[in-house]
């Protein structure tokens, strides 16, 4: 081979080399970035979501705490976290912020967020106080007033005694009121309490109400849900289950008293429980997938807790507690009474009802468990 020729194929080789040599290098180059940017990222995502878990531990210990963290270094970063109790999707929650930072005060900074909601019972791992519990009455229907019925919002001890200005609502509802006959109805109006009179008092009903999120269609939802521990089937699995001699039935003529824990009346579609003994405390709900199962002419009690219905038509007994209607459109309209009865409200029955259902942890908070129920990232 000719000296030129060897002299151009040499230089070739050599230009060919520092090209590969070149690309090979920018190649490495990105490989690096790429893996530090998928270093940064995890990173960042690491903090944002272990300041979440941190505060999450806290709470587990000292259901209590809402402090937060103030800003502090961590896996590199730093992470400021918040607490606070709140609502979100009618449910009473906790939600935990994190908000984690690389490069903090630097041109580099990146932020990142963790954010869950998780359930918000009390101290001591107890349920909260389920937000449908409006007053006396809580229903989603038109509802009317007749006879001598007593309806009064005031709160009451588990005996019936007044308990001055702690009370709420007589009656509640998404539609109308219809007050007729003797009938009459009380509450507590910015903790001034009115005893039941006709007409009720300004303040003590409230009419065309919209509930937010959307009104409970089920028992277990009336209850509060999966943030109370009431996740979809617990009332009914409870009253199978015979937990603290809770019955289950579909024929109310099986029913033993006096009732106690959860009664759960799963009427056909269309049924009707009449002249109903309700003599008991606990939760008692009339309740099918339809949500037509009436309960009608409720002649025998006291009751004591949280009464729970598709339709409950003509109250002629005691129920100290609450009374919830399910269904939009009842069969005679939501008279709750033509004769004598009375409807008391009382948290102190409420919260025994609410608490009937052993509290396991799987739907609430305990000192052993937390449940978180959303959680979100950005």
């Amino acid at each position: 081979m000719p000296g030129k020729a060897i002299i151009i194929l040499l230089t070739g080789i050599i230009a060919l080399s520092a090209i590969t040599i070149r690309n090979i290098s920018q190649r490495d180059n990105e490989l690096t970035t790429h893996v530090i940017n998928v270093y940064s990222d995890a990173q960042i995502k690491n903090i944002a979501e272990t300041g979440v878990q941190m505060a999450l531990r806290k709470i587990k210990v000292d259901t209590a705490w809402r402090a937060g963290f103030p800003l502090m270094n961590l896996l590199g970063g730093k992470v400021s976290v918040r607490a606070k109790d709140t609502t979100f999707l009618s449910q009473n929650l906790i939600k935990i912020e994190a908000f984690a930072f690389t490069g903090y005060g630097t041109s580099n900074q990146e932020t990142y967020t963790a954010m869950c909601y998780l359930a918000r019972p009390a101290a001591g791992g107890t349920r909260i106080f389920p937000p449908t519990m409006k007053g006396a009455v809580t229903a989603n229907s038109a509802v009317s007033t007749l006879g001598n019925l007593q309806v009064d919002g005031r709160d009451h001890t588990i005996a019936g005694a007044v308990v001055g200005g702690q009370g709420s609502f007589g009656i509640w509802t998404t539609s109308s009121l219809s007050q007729s006959g003797s009938s009459d109805i009380g509450g507590t109006v910015s903790g001034t309490d009115w005893a039941p009179s006709k007409p009720a008092k300004a303040g003590t009903v409230a009419t065309f109400q919209v509930y937010p999120g959307g009104y409970p269609s089920t028992p277990d939802s009336v209850m509060g849900g999966p943030a109370n521990g009431y996740a979809e089937g617990t009332l009914k699995a409870t009253a199978i289950a015979g937990t603290g001699g809770s019955q289950y039935v579909t024929n109310p003529a099986l029913l033993t008293y006096p009732l106690k824990g959860v009664t759960y009346v799963e009427l056909p579609s269309g049924s009707e429980w009449n002249s109903a003994n309700i003599t008991g405390t606990g939760i008692l709900i009339i309740h099918n997938t339809s949500s037509n199962a009436r309960i009608k002419n409720l002649n025998s009690g006291p009751f004591k807790g949280v009464l729970i219905a598709d339709d409950i038509i003509h109250v002629h007994t005691d129920i100290i507690g609450a009374v919830v209607g399910l269904s939009k459109a009842p069969s005679s309209g939501n008279c709750l009474g033509n004769g004598s009865g009375s409807i008391l409200y009382s948290k102190a029955a409420i919260n025994d009802g609410i608490n009937v259902v052993p509290f396991s942890g799987t739907g609430g908070m305990t000192s052993s468990s937390v449940n978180v129920v959303y959680w979100w990232e950005k």
